[in-house]
């Protein structure tokens, strides 16, 4: 009974941390989701991108990764670690599916509004 109470007692202190404000506002900072985006169309392009989608694939990866350039050194090596998790299939802690990443080219393509490369 006694190690039940302090097992409980440990998982409760653990999700109270990994669910504290500063947990999650650290996973979806401006540079989480910059990194994450940025690798996560690299990922998608590579691993899923279809002849229909292909132009929006590759527009937003370079739009995502101007995002990326424009943080500071500070937030870029931040970013960076978000990035390469995306990059290797990991986006903010969950795998990057086919849908997933579906979704994630529809969403960002509705958030840039179209995108075009700019100059």
């Amino acid at each position: 009974m006694k190690k039940s109470l302090i097992f409980i007692g440990l998982t409760v202190s653990l999700v109270s941390i990994l669910f504290s404000d500063s947990a999650v506002a650290d996973i979806f900072s401006e540079e989480a989701k910059s990194g994450a985006n940025a690798g996560a169309m690299n990922y998608c392009r590579g691993n899923f991108m279809t002849e229909d989608d292909n132009g929006r694939y590759n527009i937003l990866a370079l739009k995502t990764l101007e995002d990326f350039n424009d943080l500071s050194s500070a937030d870029k090596v931040k970013a960076l670690v978000y990035k390469k998790a995306a990059e290797d299939g990991d986006y903010l802690g969950k795998p990057l599916t086919q849908e997933r990443c579906e979704d994630l080219r529809k969403l960002l393509y509705v958030q840039y509004g179209k995108p075009t490369v700019s100059n």
